[in-house]
């Protein structure tokens, strides 16, 4: 055989600390370097003589900062950080990798302020924020204590983001520094929140809730406990699990951030009503919030409240936000309401991005409903001038469209490899209509021209097998074919089935049988039944090639094949 974006949130990483975000590092802001201070002279210190060796490369780091190169200026400061005995060195090598973003480096020189400085709390709680974002929860948990030690209390839950993920030691060791931050420290929420998100995952729940409930009470607007109580009501199995979040979004109306995270829990429970409702509240306050637009665009089209969804995908396009997202949905209601130019205008404003595919589809679609095989032309054309680094996809997408027309779809391919003349996808697709035109020379030529770039190219071997098996009697050049793809794919179920459909055309009867019931098993097509059904035939087995059909046929209705299959083998189905 030849083979809407969710409106949800995943609640545990929310809990976890929104371990997506900016680690908890230190007092202090990261560091906004500016012309003043890259230029600035040092904090005024006892002085310390600088090594020799270090003299040229600290030089070198200052000059790299002031031509604004932060790269090399970095890569300069960590290095003579690691060598040299100064905490200030440290210190700011720290504050500009915490500037650039760069998450290894500020690990590292995180690490090494508390080295050089270990009654430095900030500079702990730095170490522990930047190493979980670096994917060190271990190391993270260490530095965490240290920080709460010295008063300066950090987000231990986000290491428990990828909890599930780590092997038993790294679980243990964490679970042991949370409990450990826990019991020492009992009036603190940080610590609270990370003990009873950590009795969650070991599936206590009752001793999650002990830690909670004492955050509530201490905090009653604490985003990420009362999305924890929620969570664990759910857990649970409570009948009102949200009867909490909904009465601290009344209590505290104007927290947009509590309204966010209740609108998205309620759809990602399916409660896309409610979600709705609140994301109505949440833009009354911040109108011009593209993320909120689009969230809630998405809602009302999934309601199909598709006039209040084109308002909103409108409001994007004119912020000019998200415009690829509200392009594609403007043609997905222009199109529902029968309105298809304006539904292919909007489609063909789609770029790049996850909806261009389906966008140029549904324009497409449309044109082959309403236009002629020219007007495609001309469209795919414009497309291609305007998005040249999807012209490969789009000649792709331009044959597809053209199949109705005899010739144009093989015209369309035969433009795309004069563009791209190695592309696999387009040999791969001309091959497949010159089959279904039952030219297999030139099927033959485009596929063995994969192989030659490829000689490893499973589908090619397969489809160029499966070919042979059912045009030509070359049955043991096709078997060779099939071979290799199932040791390059093993498992496949479209292999599966070519290799034993070929076996069944050489007359090995068991071997077809097992590998057909192994593919069957794996991918129950009506082709796969087909071929299964006719090796159980011709076997005297009727009874059971029998039932194979009538579960293809329940599957599919009237498949071509098995009923082609039972009309040539004179089998009747009662």
């Amino acid at each position: 055989m030849i083979a809407l974006r969710s409106a949800s949130i995943t609640l545990a990483l929310f809990l976890a600390g929104c371990a997506t975000s900016a680690p908890n590092m230190s007092v202090e802001a990261p560091l906004a370097l500016d012309d003043a201070e890259i230029a600035e002279a040092p904090e005024a210190r006892p002085e310390t003589p600088i090594p020799d060796d270090s003299l040229l490369p600290l030089l070198q780091a200052e000059f790299a900062l002031r031509q604004r190169d932060f790269d090399q200026g970095l890569a300069l400061l960590s290095e003579q950080a690691v060598l040299l005995e100064d905490p200030a060195l440290a210190r700011r090598a720290l504050r500009l990798a915490e500037f650039v973003n760069d998450t290894d480096r500020a690990a590292m020189m995180a690490v090494r302020l508390v080295e050089l400085d270990s009654d430095d709390g900030a500079a702990a709680a730095a170490a522990s924020g930047w190493l979980s974002r670096a994917g060190r929860p271990v190391d993270a948990v260490y530095y965490a204590k240290l920080a709460f030690e010295h008063g300066h209390p950090v987000n231990v839950a986000t290491n428990l983001g990828t909890y599930d993920a780590l092997d038993e030691g790294s679980q243990l060791a964490i679970a042991e520094a949370i409990r450990a931050i826990a019991a020492q420290w009992p009036e603190d929420d940080q610590a609270a929140i990370a003990a009873s998100l950590l009795a969650r995952l070991e599936g206590d729940f009752k001793r999650a809730e002990s830690f909670i409930v004492p955050v509530l009470e201490r905090s009653p607007e604490d985003i990420r406990a009362v999305m924890l109580w929620t969570q664990l009501m759910l857990d649970q199995g409570s009948s009102k699990p949200f009867d909490l979040l909904a009465t601290t979004v009344s209590r505290y109306p104007d927290n947009q951030e509590l309204r966010l995270q209740y609108a998205r829990l309620l759809g990602s429970e399916g409660n896309y009503k409610g979600a709705r409702a609140q994301f109505v509240l949440l833009l009354e306050r911040d109108a011009e919030n593209a993320e909120l637009l689009s969230t809630a665009a998405l809602l009302d089209f999934e309601l199909e409240y598709f006039d209040e969804a084109l308002g909103k995908f409108e409001q994007l396009i004119a912020l000019g936000e998200r415009l690829d997202e509200a392009h594609y949905y403007v043609g997905r209601i222009e199109m529902a309401n029968d309105r298809y130019p304006e539904a292919i205008a909007a489609f063909a404003a789609v770029g790049p991005s996850r909806e261009f595919r389906d966008a140029k589809a549904f324009a497409a679609q449309l044109l082959i409903d309403t236009a002629f095989a020219s007007d495609i032309k001309t469209f795919f054309d414009d497309q291609r001038r305007a998005f040249p680094s999807a012209a490969e996809q789009l000649f792709l997408l331009e044959a597809d469209s053209l199949r109705d027309w005899p010739g144009e779809s093989l015209k369309a391919y035969d433009r795309g490899l004069i563009a791209f003349p190695q592309s696999f996808s387009l040999l791969y697709g001309r091959a497949m209509v010159h089959e279904s035109e039952g030219q297999l020379g030139a099927m033959e030529n485009d596929l063995r021209s994969i192989l030659a770039q490829d000689p490893d190219h499973a589908a090619t071997l397969n489809a160029l097998g499966y070919t042979l098996t059912n045009h030509t009697q070359r049955y043991e050049e096709a078997a060779n074919l099939i071979e290799r793809a199932l040791v390059l794919s093993p498992g496949d179920p479209a292999i599966l089935d070519s290799l034993g459909w070929v076996y069944y055309k050489l007359g090995q009867y068991s071997d077809s049988e097992a590998l057909l019931r192994e593919a069957h098993k794996a991918f129950p097509d009506p082709e796969v039944a087909a071929h299964l059904g006719e090796v159980l035939w011709v076997q005297g087995r009727q009874f059971e090639a029998r039932d194979v059909w009538r579960d293809g046929l329940g599957r599919v209705p009237d498949h071509p094949i098995i009923l082609e299959t039972v009309k040539r083998l004179g089998a009747e189905l009662p």
